[in-house]
């Protein structure tokens, strides 16, 4: 018996509308485009990256102290 081979989720699919735009930097972003969904807002690639990195640091700063 495997310890994690049960109840595996499927990601669930995010159907994007044709206005969807970057909540960061207004970029409209396209069906065929990767994007981010985080905290509830929608990201293009470039500044879901920045956000995550940000929040790492962020992260790291509070164990830091």
């Amino acid at each position: 018996m495997r310890l994690f081979s049960g109840n595996q989720k499927k990601p669930q699919k995010v159907i994007l509308p044709k206005d969807a735009k970057c909540d960061r930097c207004g970029k409209k972003i396209k069906e065929t485009e990767s994007f981010l969904y985080l905290d509830g807002k929608l990201y293009c690639e470039k500044c879901g990256r920045a956000k995550r990195d940000w929040e790492f640091l962020e992260l790291m700063a509070m164990l830091e102290d």
